[in-house]
């Protein structure tokens, strides 16, 4: 299990690839598992616990579908147990360091307190994000990572649009 830790670490640190992971399919649910549960403690605390849920399981839905989908197009379906394994587990590891930020953001939040070196550490934070899923994407699909950054800031704002779209409409 450490040595999967060091792999996803090496993942979001640009060092490894996806293809370094075990093409698993156990290791791909064992990736999900964390990678929701990251993203259901990340945002119960700004949401409630229902809307939380209901969130996670857009988001890892469209995690799943634009992984499957773009492994489709390139003609790479053989990759995707191990580019969704790498994509959530960097994805629930990047998630567990936003964890505190996201706390201390929202307490500032609640006092009133001024957040501009918290806001720009979010924004440095999801910056790496963004940078990691091209990384992935770049190795996954066998692509220059301007392609794969390309797909990865695609991927932002299509989640963004449909977690808004689909869950906002019905709140």
């Amino acid at each position: 299990m450490m040595r999967l830790l060091m792999i996803w670490l090496d993942i979001c640190l640009l060092r490894a690839g996806p293809q370094d992971l075990p093409a698993s399919i156990l290791l791909k649910w064992l990736a999900l598992l964390a990678y929701a549960l990251v993203a259901f403690g990340v945002s119960v605390m700004t949401i409630s616990s229902s809307a939380a849920l209901a969130i996670t399981f857009i988001d890892i839905a469209l995690l799943a579908g634009f992984t499957g989908l773009i492994l489709y197009w390139s003609g790479r379906p053989e990759r995707f147990n191990q580019t969704l394994a790498a994509l959530s587990g960097c994805g629930a590891l990047l998630g567990l360091i936003a964890w505190p930020l996201i706390h201390h953001i929202t307490n500032l939040q609640a006092q009133g307190g001024p957040q501009g070196l918290s806001a720009l550490l979010w924004l440095v934070l999801l910056a790496w994000n963004l940078v990691v899923v091209a990384h992935i994407v770049r190795h996954a699909l066998s692509v220059s990572f301007l392609t794969g950054m390309g797909v990865s800031v695609l991927y932002f704002i299509v989640s963004i649009y449909m977690i808004n779209k689909i869950f906002y409409q019905y709140v």
